[in-house]
This record gives structure tokens, sequence and C-alpha cells, in this order.
């Protein structure tokens, strides 16, 4: 009985890891992604309609050439040099399609929302300790004594 009640212990967490998972949601497609970066962007950096419009267009057109890439890419498996290499020419040719939408400041506030973003991410994660169900960091035990 108890080896019958331990393999079925064993049993249950595999059987349940290999179900497939299912997302909450659809995937975005690329205009709705671009409608989305484009309504953030006019709220952070008061764009204008015009500017949002064209702002969207350039977003939607980025998304529509990184899937491009990312297709050819798993045909022809590129070195990091080249994949690092594109990186940088889109987010260069990026930046100039802003430079021409955005005013001066506007252009400044993005790049400096750009900047952060990319320092963040760049940020070594730091491991915390595990803590116990329930406890808060100043609720820990101290010794008395």
């Amino acid at each position: 009985m108890k080896k019958l009640v331990f393999t079925l212990l064993l049993a249950l967490p595999l059987s349940l890891m290999s179900q497939p998972h299912h997302h909450k949601g659809m995937k975005m497609n690329p205009e709705e992604q671009a409608v989305l970066k484009a309504k953030a962007m006019r709220l952070h950096l008061d764009l204008t309609e015009a500017q949002e419009g064209k702002i969207k267009n350039v977003i939607q057109n980025q998304l529509q050439a990184m899937k491009a890439y990312r297709e050819k890419a798993q045909m022809e498996k590129p070195s990091e040099y080249e994949r690092k290499l594109h990186q940088l020419n889109s987010q260069l040719a990026l930046q100039e399609q802003m430079k021409t939408i955005l005013s001066a400041e506007q252009f400044e506030q993005w790049k400096n929302v750009k900047g952060q973003k990319n320092r963040m991410s760049m940020r070594p994660q730091r491991s915390r300790p595990p803590q116990k169900r329930g406890m808060k960091p100043r609720d820990s035990p101290r010794k008395e004594g």
C-alpha cells in the first residue's frame, strides 16, 4: 500500500508537468502593439495626434521588420556579431526617424526614458534570501538575550 501511494505521489507531479500550458489571452499582432506603444508615448511625451500617428507607423514598420529578420535568422543562423550589428542599425534608424517626428524637448525626454530602460535591463539581479510565507522582512525573528 505504501509503495502504491509513493508511486502515485511521484507520478502526479510528472503528469502535471507534461500537460500543455494554456496562456491566458492571445498574442497581439504588430498593429495592436504599435497602437499601444504609441498611446503610451503620447501620454508620456505629450504628443499631438499627428505625431502619434507617425510614431505608430514607425513602430509598426519596426515590428514587422523584426519579425521578418527573426524568420530569416532562423533559416540562416547569423553570428552574434551580425545579430548585434543588425540590432544597432535598427536602433539607429529608429532614432533618426524619431528625431524627425519629435520636437527637440520630446526627443531628449524619449532618449532619457529609453536610456533608463536600458540601464535597468543591464543591472545585475540581486538574489534575495527566501522568506517564510507571511513574514515581512521587519518581522523576522530576533535573538533575545
